[in-house]
């Protein structure tokens, strides 16, 4: 790998990018210093500005390469269970994080979402950019789990997808902020119930 003057790069770009987007998803954009994404990336500032020029446009770049690694993960996972079972998976991921850990990340543009709203004009408008393929992608899967008979109800795709993104994130909303296991299982029973 060789930089824009021809000079090789001593790290390797997308593996620095999974690091520095896993920090951002755990301590998020405004509480992720420089300092700290530079001891997290292992790589030194004259080489982080030269690739990614400020913290703003690294974050930019964690999140196209999130919404990428996502959308790569789904579409193997539809190969392998198809459309429906592989949303449905995305609710059991869930579960299982917080009972392993006790806690539940959620989803990095959600969180984004949340955080940056109207506070960084150019990240809102990637992260609805991104949540808009997301949305897409769940949209294609519903209509190929319809075409299938996987999924019964005649409902437009679009719908479905959007009532179930609302729920899964609400779900995890719900965990974040203590839900009680009844509270969660009937959530979880919901989201069921829209793929139906």
């Amino acid at each position: 790998m060789r930089t824009t003057a021809g000079r090789p790069k001593s790290f390797d770009e997308d593996g620095v990018l999974a690091l520095a987007m896993n920090y951002f998803w755990e301590h998020g954009y405004e509480n992720s210093t420089l300092d700290d994404l530079l001891v997290t990336m292992g790589i030194k500032k004259s080489s982080f500005y030269h690739t990614f020029k400020s913290k703003e446009e690294l974050f930019s770049r964690c999140l196209d390469f999130y919404r990428k690694e996502t959308e790569k993960i789904m579409m193997e996972l539809k190969q392998q269970i198809g459309p429906k079972n592989t949303m449905l998976a995305l609710t059991d991921m869930t579960l299982r994080e917080l009972k392993e850990t006790g806690s539940v990340k959620g989803c990095l543009i959600m969180n984004s979402g949340k955080e940056c709203y109207k506070r960084y004009t150019d990240l809102s408008h990637q992260i609805a950019l991104e949540f808009n393929f997301m949305v897409e992608m769940f949209n294609g899967f519903v209509k190929e789990a319809q075409d299938k008979g996987e999924i019964t109800s005649k409902k437009d795709a679009k719908i479905i997808a959007g009532r179930y993104m609302s729920a899964l994130n609400g779900m995890i909303v719900g965990i974040q902020a203590g839900a009680s296991q009844e509270l969660i299982d009937d959530l979880s029973d919901n989201l069921r119930e829209l793929l139906e």
